[in-house]
């Protein structure tokens, strides 16, 4: 649904104030869950509910910057009219596939043949998608 809404209003919107609004909205929603998860523990396990360090901040921030980036490009590249039934294949699949080449060099993560070739289908098939012509069913 995510990428759907995102196609739907970037005809009509900016693309950095609607990355700007969905931000607003995720944060705001995050907010709500957070005082949820408060009040139903109490106010005397809130460390334990609420933890955090200086790490675990930087890479949160980290993230924030790459999602919002993510969903400006999203924006971007759903405005130039680019088809919802390439553009989300190739936005999905690719971020499966620079997370499985990020994950084994940056975190040192190990995949086996299996997951590589899993990979490598996926970059055919995304291939085969953004090839696509498209056009009206039964043609």
């Amino acid at each position: 649904m995510y990428n759907i809404c995102i196609k739907k209003g970037s005809a009509t919107i900016n693309p950095i104030l609607g990355g700007v609004i969905l931000q607003f909205v995720a944060a705001i929603l995050g907010l709500i869950l957070l005082l949820a998860l408060v009040l139903k523990e109490g106010r005397d396990r809130i460390e334990q509910v609420v933890y955090f360090d200086k790490w675990g901040i930087l890479w949160s921030v980290a993230a924030g910057l790459s999602v919002g980036t993510a969903e400006m490009l999203s924006f971007c590249v759903s405005g130039m009219g680019v088809p919802a039934t390439q553009s989300i294949p190739i936005l999905i699949g690719g971020s499966v596939m620079f997370g499985s080449v990020l994950g084994t060099t940056i975190l040192s993560e190990k995949m086996t043949f299996r997951g590589w070739f899993g990979v490598c289908l996926l970059v055919v098939g995304i291939g085969l998608v953004a090839t696509d012509p498209g056009g009206a069913m039964g043609e």
